[in-house]
């Protein structure tokens, strides 16, 4: 429970409590967790591997929302503490491991200690803040500048190598994914990265992108 950034100002024993009422549960690659509509009934820790927040049209078509995949992060606050039900479909990506914390217990957690609960409330709004920049990219930007945009945003949570150099891994950029993410189609991501590598923006090879120019990228981004 340390790894989860809401929790760190909680005395030891309260921890211990928590994770007590913790249930740990292990996902294959590709099985949905839960389905928009089902009840929510706890709040969801990652412990290890990736999973995606997706909706799905009437014509089948998938729209990747957002994807979580470092330790810690936590997710479904707005259904646990708002509509009581899962406002989005939840997939994993990789064999994943979650906590589950039940919605009882988080509920009288932010009653005895309030600033958990402006911690979930912040987190809710970063969130949220990400789905309406989504729907203004999705309308207003080209596939490569959504790209760009998102190579941004992962960069921004890279901690630099030596000299300065960042890279992201392939393994958790899919085309098929970023795809689905950016609202486009496979063949346009791999069009879009080629773009960007043209524009000096990144580097390109099996394991990784290579960002080496962020204000190139973020011009880009920026339809500049």
């Amino acid at each position: 429970m340390q790894a989860v950034p809401y929790f760190t100002d909680l005395e030891p024993q309260v921890l211990e409590t928590l994770a007590t009422r913790c249930r740990l549960k292990t996902i294959p690659t590709d099985q949905v967790i839960f389905t928009e509509g089902d009840p929510c009934l706890d709040l969801c820790v990652l412990e290890s591997g990736r999973v995606k927040f997706y909706r799905v049209s009437p014509e089948g078509r998938e729209q990747v929302l957002k994807v979580f995949d470092r330790r810690g992060d936590t997710f479904c606050i707005a259904s646990a503490f708002s509509v009581g039900k899962h406002i989005v479909s939840i997939r994993a990506a990789t064999d994943t491991r979650l906590y589950l914390l039940d919605v009882p217990t988080v509920k009288n957690l932010v009653k005895e200690h309030p600033s958990t609960g402006l911690k979930l409330l912040t987190t809710t709004g970063e969130h949220m803040a990400h789905l309406v920049g989504l729907a203004d990219d999705l309308a207003l930007k080209s596939a490569t500048g959504r790209l760009a945009k998102h190579l941004l945003e992962l960069a921004a949570a890279e901690p630099a190598r030596s000299g300065g150099d960042i890279r992201l891994s392939r393994d958790r950029l899919p085309e098929e994914e970023l795809a689905s993410m950016l609202g486009t189609v496979r063949v346009n991501v791999s069009r879009s990265l080629a773009n960007l590598a043209r524009a000096g923006a990144i580097e390109l090879d099996r394991e990784s992108i290579r960002i080496r120019d962020l204000s190139a990228l973020r011009r880009i981004s920026e339809g500049k």
